[in-house]
């Protein structure tokens, strides 16, 4: 995962951040979000997801339209919600990974 914590302590200080930095914190959340719907594709084809109604599938499709509202976010607490969801889905993901190797999970 990449580390953008550098983002996060700027906009806890409440420290403005200029443009340039904004779309760079865009970017990085782009290729967080990218990174993810990798890592849901590759568990569902791994385990053979075909169902929509899946969590794992409905997750997908979630992240999928969080990486959209990057792009249409205007303010840093748009970009800290997009950034919860991310949080929420990678450990979605791990705990469904881990719940798979300890035989919990189909």
């Amino acid at each position: 995962m990449l580390n953008y914590t550098c983002f996060i302590d700027i906009a806890k200080r409440g420290v403005t951040v200029s443009q340039y930095e904004f779309s760079l914190r865009q970017e990085v959340l782009l290729e967080v979000g990218s990174s993810i719907l990798g890592d849901l594709f590759r568990y569902s084809d791994e385990k053979g997801i075909e169902d929509d109604a899946d969590p794992v599938s409905i997750l997908y499709n979630l992240i999928w339209n969080v990486k959209q509202d990057i792009i249409l976010s205007k303010t840093e607490s748009e970009l800290e919600q997009i950034e919860g969801q991310f949080h929420l889905a990678r450990d979605f993901l791990s705990g469904m990974e881990n719940a798979q190797g300890k035989g919990l999970a189909s």
